[in-house]
């Protein structure tokens, strides 16, 4: 996949044109080589992989962060006393969360 950036130059990048020749520069001006000069058009390309990350980033960016349906069923079940917590799940994903945490602590040293 390629993308092309347009109207983009990098000053740094550019070369003079005028040659050195005993000491001194050549007739040229490099003012009217350089004003003459068309801009290049630059391109990236992106990996499959990149490519793929891109497509997903844009796929997520269309989906809601919080499930407003999901919010209102909760909601509505606590309130009429209908909403029922399984404790060992719960105790099971602290646990979980828990060793987790664990594996990915810097140790001290001794």
């Amino acid at each position: 996949m390629s993308i092309n950036i347009k109207g983009v130059s990098s000053k740094s990048g550019q070369t003079s044109t005028g040659k050195v020749s005993g000491g001194h520069r050549s007739s040229n001006s490099n003012a009217t080589n350089t004003a003459s000069k068309k801009p290049v058009d630059d391109s990236v390309d992106l990996t499959e992989a990149a490519s793929k990350i891109q497509f997903i980033e844009q796929s997520l960016s269309n989906v809601p962060i919080i499930d407003d349906t999901r919010v209102q069923s909760v909601g509505n079940s606590i309130k009429d006393g209908s909403y029922q917590v399984d404790n060992e799940k719960v105790a099971d994903r602290i646990l979980t969360a828990e060793k987790q945490l664990s594996n990915t602590s810097v140790k001290e040293k001794p």
